[in-house]
Parts: structure tokens; sequence; C-alpha cells
């Protein structure tokens, strides 16, 4: 028995190529225990082991049949090999945070295996700091982001007691409530694109007023700020792009961006937009490459329900000016909070179905680009880069004793878009996490300095400089 993919979940799919693999990651850094032995890790791998796959969406794989290139479909497999997705490595010790970093680099850039389910999973230890590492991936057409961050939560504990039995998540059963809940309304239900447009039982007056109403862009004179597609300039992010990664973070004290949203009145999302301006900015000028319009923004927009982590993508997208022409921080930040405000406007009266719809309205020409190779070459930016920002839990969290000192997703990029960036919160710390191709942009390491610059001057103008808690 065979199940379609969505919409969504098939985009992944069709647009991806050999330089371009579309996968999703997320790197865990943990601590040891206090009382912990030398075998801790390798007893964890042992004992993840005794636990065959049974659970979706890590028992799935695609299925085979003449219509899969343009149809994909997942099939149940009768078996899945876990010594295959199943992984234990380490470092020389004491492995640092760059050579962890090489590590992830190089493993996010293997395309996983389309024959099998298609998700790994690496334990890394030989740490330094009394830690070890979790690495686990797969394909974008398997997870979103936030079902990704809610899957982490389910599995780790808010307690520090170890176990004897920790089941992992590829046989973690959903609760019971959840199994019979009704699915949400959302990309998950929906088959077929040109259905989704032209269907009137979805509102596709509405759906199509949205999509007028964002071609119309900065000419729209109801909603002050919203960008259209194809406004912005062409910029050294939008090149041909090759199979290698390179994969650089820094974190803050979520706190710290909050005191600034708070005194300049936007949201924690307002203030990560702008700092992921102001580092591009600055970025830009130290390359002698930034162009005089504003770059735009691609912004994920999650319109899956509270609660549901099942399979599958249930994601829009919007977008924004980052405000990158903008010398002044304070003036950055306004332009950034009036474009996602307008932005966020237009979806704001759309279901699931509908946000579904007007995406892929939206995004047609450029998904057509990718499809056909010639998504890099047309020197005509639908947008310059993609910027996701995902909740993470709220508390600190433990994997049978281990705290949980981090939590990092990794992203993809598409051909013709060099550079993606995810914010992903964890307790108090909120990480900005850059993925980038390795041949085209390869001081992307360079952004760190200049995320912390962007933060200290809206700190500056907020009035918060030292207010909040320092970093760890």
């Amino acid at each position: 028995m065979t199940e379609s993919l969505s919409l969504g979940d098939a985009f992944f799919l069709l647009t991806e190529s050999a330089n371009t693999p579309n996968q999703v990651g997320v790197l865990v850094r943990l601590k040891l225990p206090d009382d912990a032995g030398r075998s801790f890790v390798g007893d964890l791998v042992k004992s993840l082991r005794e636990y065959p796959v049974s659970q979706p969406p890590f028992n799935r794989r695609l299925a085979k049949g003449y219509l899969s290139a343009v149809a994909p479909a997942w099939e149940t497999a009768a078996y899945v090999d876990l010594d295959y997705h199943l992984r234990h490595s380490a470092l020389p010790y004491p492995g640092t945070e760059r050579e962890l970093a090489v590590l992830i680099s190089r493993l996010h850039s293997i395309p996983v295996d389309h024959h099998r389910p298609m998700w790994e999973f690496h334990v890394i230890e030989g740490l330094d700091n009394d830690s070890f590492a979790l690495y686990m991936k797969m394909h974008h057409s398997l997870i979103d982001g936030v079902a990704g961050a809610r899957l982490i939560s389910r599995w780790t504990s808010k307690s520090p007691e170890r176990v004897d039995s920790y089941p992992p998540f590829w046989a973690m059963r959903r609760a019971r409530a959840a199994e019979h809940e009704p699915a949400p309304d959302s990309a998950a239900q929906v088959h077929n694109m040109f259905e989704q447009i032209a269907n009137p039982l979805a509102s596709a007056i509405g759906v199509i007023g949205a999509t007028v109403r964002t071609v119309r862009g900065s000419r729209s004179r109801s909603l002050k700020g919203l960008v259209g597609p194809y406004e912005c300039p062409e910029t050294v992010l939008n090149v041909a792009v090759g199979p290698q990664r390179r994969v650089s973070t820094v974190s803050f004290k979520t706190s710290r961006v909050r005191a600034v949203a708070k005194a300049l009145g936007g949201t924690l999302n307002d203030v990560v937009m702008a700092v992921s301006g102001g580092a591009l900015r600055g970025y830009l000028l130290e390359l002698g490459a930034l162009p005089d319009q504003s770059l735009t923004s691609q912004v994920p927009v999650s319109f899956r329900a509270k609660g549901d982590d099942r399979a599958g993508n249930s994601i829009g997208m919007v977008l924004a000016s980052l405000g990158t022409n903008r010398a002044d921080p304070l003036d950055r930040f306004e332009t950034v909070k009036q474009s996602m405000s307008s932005a966020k406007t237009l979806l704001s009266d759309m279901d699931g179905t509908q946000i579904t719809a007007y995406s892929a309205a939206l995004t047609l020409p450029f998904a057509i680009g990718q499809m056909t190779g010639l998504g890099n070459t047309s020197h005509f930016p639908m947008f310059n880069v993609v910027i996701s920002n995902v909740p993470g839990p709220q508390e600190k969290r433990y994997l049978n004793g281990a705290e949980v000192i981090s939590i990092q997703p990794i992203s993809f990029v598409l051909q013709g878009q060099a550079l993606n960036i995810t914010l992903f919160t964890y307790a108090d710390e909120i990480s900005f996490v850059y993925t980038a191709c390795l041949e085209s942009l390869p001081g992307v390491q360079k952004l760190v300095p200049h995320t912390q610059t962007a933060l200290e001057e809206l700190e500056s103008v907020a009035g918060t400089a030292g207010t909040a808690c320092p970093d760890s």
C-alpha cells in the first residue's frame, strides 16, 4: 500500500539535484552525566540498537513505479537495516567546536540514500568538556523544522534521572490522543497544486487576491513595506552552488533578544530578522559586494497545529525586506518590522489549505527554475536568502541523564541560493545557524562576528546593552 506525497512534501524531491540535496539536520550537543563512566556513549548506542525501526516516518521509503519521478509516493519498508542508519563515530580527543563543525559540514554534504528510508543518525564522542554530540539528518520531504523540534521535545526529558529503558524516536509511538486526533488542515491533505489554486471551495478568490497583492509588492498602497517576488538585487549569494556545505553557528541568550524586542516595540522574530540583515550588510561590505537595494528574505511560516508532530511539511512562505541598505540599525529594524507585518497580514485570513495554495502559486516560477536547472542562470533571483525561525523546548532537556547543552538545526541550500539562515530557540539560548555552499561562499564563518556586531548595535539604540544575562 502506498501513500502519495503532498504538494509541499513532493516539492523537496522534485526540485533537488546532485548539487542541491534537500535534506535537513539537527546537531545536539550533550554533557555527560557526572557519574558517567567511559562506556556511557557506547552503552547508549548499544541500547539504541535494541529497538527496531517501527514508527513512521522512519520506516517510510519512496515507492518504485513508472510515475515515481513526477508523482512520488511513500511505502512502508518491511525491514529497516538499523546498522546502516545508526552510526557511532568519534573525533580525536579532545574534539573542539571547530573540528565538530568540519565533521558535520562533511556529513551534511552527503545525500541520503533514496532507496532506503531517508534518514541517518550519528552518535559522536571524543568531544572536549566531557560532552558528546548527536547529529541526525532527514530528507525534507519527511519532516519540517517545527515537527522536528517537537520530536526532539518528545524524545528528551525534563528530568535528569536515568532509566533502564530509553526508546529512540524511531520506536517511539505517538501519544494515544495524537494518534486519533483529526489531521490538521494542511498541505498533507492536498495532492494537486492546480486543484488547490483553481478549486473555488478553497476560497480561490482570496488566494488569488493575496497573490496579486504580493506580486504588486512595493507598489501596494494598502500594505506599506510589502515586498514582491523578483524585486531584490543580484548578489554574491545568488550564484550556482556545488554539493559541499559549510556550517557555522553563533548563539546568544534569548533574554538579550527579547529585551531589544520589548524596548523597540517589536517581536523576537523582528529582532532576529534585523540582526540577520545587519550581519549580511556587514558581511557584504567586507566583501565589497553590498548592493544599493535591500536584500529580500523568503521566510517560511508554519501553520502546523499545536501539539502536531506528524510527518510531512505544514509550511507556507512570505517575503520580507532585510533593510541591508539602511546604515542606521533602528531604521533597519523598522524596515524589517513593517515588511514582516504587511506580509503576515496577507496570511491572517487564510487557513492552511489556502496558505499552501498561495505559496504554490507564488513560488511556481521558482520551482520550475529549480526543476529545470535554470534557477541560477537568470540573474534575476526571486529572493536573496531563506531565513527560518524555529521554536524549540523552553526548558532544559535531558537524554537519559545527559544534559542537552545546545540544539542547532542545519538546513539546505537551493540552486542559486548559496546561503540559508536558521534560528532556533532552546531554553534561554537562540542560535543563528548558517548553512552555505562551501565553493561559492567559502568565508561564511565571517558572518559570526558580523552577527555579534549587529545585535550589539540594536542593543545600543534600544538602550538594553548590559541589562540582560551575558552569553554563555
